[in-house]
């Protein structure tokens, strides 16, 4: 499900509403679940197995096609590019959103690049980076079935084997070009930044760092032990550093837009204490010259009982080349754990306690998200 908050002249609409994946249109049509999640498999032995006998001769009597038709979710972020505003998820190709003028949300169709439409099982990724000045968008794929098929869940740990980073050339024509380097004990989960140095001689990166790499960490967020890392790498010498940026439990970091691809000074960032979402931290990146331990250099926590997830940044202008860095706000839902309480908070991204500057009190709760996306109107109108 999507939720978006509209903010016009003063007043903020909000809706909530499904993607119509191929999915969500076949289960509502079964009243049941036919597909499990990543993560985890339908609720009891002899329902999974019945499930998995109905799902099966549905296919196999032409019912509904997954394999040609995707069984994605789309609910893992948001991207515009390619002339459309995407909804997107790691399990199948992306589902085309409409925003309308009075704020409604309408799903226009999957969206498959021109691609044949007897590829099977043609996905890609839900984090795509995209090019503010050019408008290019960089992406990857892979296939549940090939090179080889395991049987096994597509979410695992292998112990045996050490952690790489993998470099392509920006303009590649296959993964001929790439190369590989260890990065023991490095697990990323979420990269927010990256940009070269010196010419394309050092690339580096900003990413959180999955720590406790065990089963559980995996399948629930909250428990995992995520630490943010600055990585320099030498192109030339294929070596790596590793630099922490802070002490605390870190992830959903983000930063301006404006700066994606480029060296940028701030990262903004959600925080964990005892498995919850209680705050946003802000970290400045040129403090990891001198202090290794942590960058934080602003912070802000929600009242007891009340916890958020991903922040978004938003710049205070944005067609001003000469604007700081973070010059802007920072905008996130939060709700109450244990009631009926939703809000959406306008933050200043400047100050050192990142003061709310605005808040909208929601008509409902906005349950823990993924990814979200700030669009101007110039933007909705472009799609």
């Amino acid at each position: 499900m999507l939720h978006m908050i509209r903010i016009s002249r003063g007043e903020a609409t909000f809706c909530s509403r499904y993607v119509k994946t191929y999915k969500y249109m076949v289960e509502q049509e079964t009243g049941y679940p036919i597909f499990p999640s990543v993560f985890s498999s339908f609720n009891g032995f002899g329902a999974s197995i019945a499930r998995s006998f109905l799902t099966l001769a549905k296919m196999l009597t032409g019912q509904f096609d997954p394999i040609r038709q995707g069984f994605g979710v789309a609910n893992t972020s948001l991207a515009l590019f390619a002339g459309h505003l995407f909804a997107l998820c790691e399990s199948d190709i992306p589902y085309a959103i409409k925003v309308t003028p009075d704020g409604d949300i309408i799903t226009t169709g999957r969206h498959g690049f021109q691609r044949s439409s007897s590829e099977w099982f043609f996905r890609m990724t839900a984090h795509p980076k995209i090019d503010q000045e050019t408008g290019e968008a960089f992406a990857y794929r892979c296939h549940p079935l090939w090179p080889f098929l395991t049987g096994r869940s597509p979410v695992g740990i292998d112990s045996a084997k050490v952690p790489r980073l993998g470099v392509i050339p920006r303009y590649a024509e296959d993964e001929s070009e790439m190369w590989w380097m260890d990065a023991p004990g490095f697990n990323m989960l979420h990269c927010f930044n990256a940009w070269e140095e010196d010419g394309g001689d050092i690339i580096v990166i900003v990413a959180s760092n999955l720590v406790s790499v065990d089963q559980q960490s995996l399948e629930s967020v909250q428990l995992a032990k995520l630490i943010m890392e600055k990585m320099t790498i030498n192109v030339k010498n294929k070596t790596l550093q590793r630099q922490p940026l802070s002490h605390r439990v870190l992830d959903f970091g983000v930063i301006n837009p404006a700066y994606a691809a480029k060296k940028n000074r701030y990262v903004y960032a959600a925080t964990i204490e005892s498995g919850m979402w209680v705050g946003i931290v802000k970290l400045d990146l040129s403090l990891a010259v001198v202090d290794s331990n942590d960058c934080t250099v602003a912070s802000r926590f929600y009242e007891p009982g009340w916890f958020g997830g991903e922040p978004f940044f938003v710049a205070r202008e944005p067609n001003n080349p000469a604007a700081d860095e973070d010059d802007g706000y920072l905008i996130t839902y939060i709700h109450e754990e244990n009631g009926e309480g939703a809000k959406f908070l306008v933050m200043d991204a400047k100050s050192p306690t990142l003061d709310i500057i605005a808040t909208v009190k929601l008509p409902r709760r906005v349950p823990y998200g993924f990814h979200g996306i700030f669009l101007y109107e110039s933007d909705l109108n472009k799609h």
